[in-house]
């Protein structure tokens, strides 16, 4: 979520870096669901749908800043080395190919109906969260 507190957002050049959410109350619902009925498993949580960056950048109103892989690697890589960064280069490979978790099975064999939609959870989390701050 500190993405989000940022002027930018920041994002790889060539790589949509879709993002997947859930709502707080659909987590719980999900853990409920699964003491009260007996139902067990592994299953993917998250919410339908995907988000990419400049998605997120339209809802949030901020500017997106897509560099170069390379760049940021550099980047990384120099404040490691400085100690003023907690990032490892490392880190940009999940950046640029973020996993979008496939739910049917929550929904179809766990028996949940999601109440949000990962694109309603960041707006309930943009309207509620992100003004807090």
């Amino acid at each position: 979520s500190n993405l989000f507190d940022k002027k930018r957002l920041l994002g790889v050049r060539g790589h949509d870096s879709p993002f997947v959410f859930i709502w707080d109350q659909d987590l719980v619902g999900i853990i409920e669901h699964g003491v009260t009925s007996g139902r067990g498993g592994i299953f993917n949580v998250a919410g339908d749908g995907a988000l990419t960056l400049d998605e997120l950048g339209q809802l949030t109103n901020k500017r997106v800043l897509k560099l170069p892989a390379a760049l940021i690697i550099a980047g990384l890589r120099i404040g490691r080395r400085l100690g003023i960064s907690r990032y490892a280069p490392e880190q940009i490979k999940f950046i640029q190919y973020r996993p979008v978790l496939d739910n049917q099975a929550l929904k179809n064999e766990f028996g949940y109906a999601l109440q949000k939609t990962s694109r309603e959870a960041f707006l309930h989390f943009r309207d509620n969260a992100l003004k807090a701050r």
